[in-house]
């Protein structure tokens, strides 16, 4: 190779690698998947939860306009919250709250927010109940509150502190401070 070869030799070399570099610097670098941890929750909106009984029936019926889970081994956080228990009984009873929370193992749930509470019965008059909070024990199927409840059955109109709901009975304790006023 005589030496002009050899100059034009080491100028492409050098224009390949510096074309090659140049490509390294400005080539945006391939997006990388991130991995998820296990245990991420979920989110759904305009949901509905219905667990069955021991005699294959629904229990309960939980619908919420937004259902929250952050981790699959949480709680699950609920939003505009309507709870249909004991729903083909004839008994039903109908629970209403602006918010809920349901336990990690589903067996709590708690309501807040202003909850209402409805039971229509072919014995009587429709039960009509609002308190603060209530707390359910689903396999126990026990409601219970320690705050102010205002019950009405009909015309009859009765104020308590705490109350205990048998949800499979037509069954209704209040705690304390208990006033009324019933109506001929």
């Amino acid at each position: 190779m005589r030496g002009g070869g050899r100059i034009w030799f080491v100028l492409l070399a050098g224009l390949a690698m510096g074309a090659w570099w140049l490509n390294q610097r400005f080539t945006e670098a391939p997006a990388q998947i991130e991995e998820t941890p296990a245990g991420d929750g979920f989110y759904m909106t305009e949901a509905q939860i219905t667990t069955a009984g021991p005699d294959g029936l629904p229990q309960y019926r939980l619908i919420a306009q937004e259902i929250r889970q952050r981790s699959l081994d949480g709680p699950t956080l609920l939003n505009d919250v309507r709870v249909e228990y004991n729903v083909y009984s004839p008994n039903p009873w109908l629970l209403t709250a602006p918010e809920g929370v349901l336990s990690a193992d589903q067996d709590q749930l708690q309501l807040f927010g202003g909850v209402n509470v409805l039971s229509e019965s072919s014995d009587h008059d429709s039960t009509s109940l609002t308190t603060e909070r209530l707390r359910i024990d689903i396999p126990a199927n026990i409601a219970r509150t320690d705050a102010p409840v205002e019950l009405t059955v009909g015309p009859q109109q009765v104020t308590a502190v705490g109350m205990v709901a048998y949800l499979l009975e037509e069954r209704l304790q209040l705690q304390s401070e208990v006033h009324g006023r019933f109506l001929p």
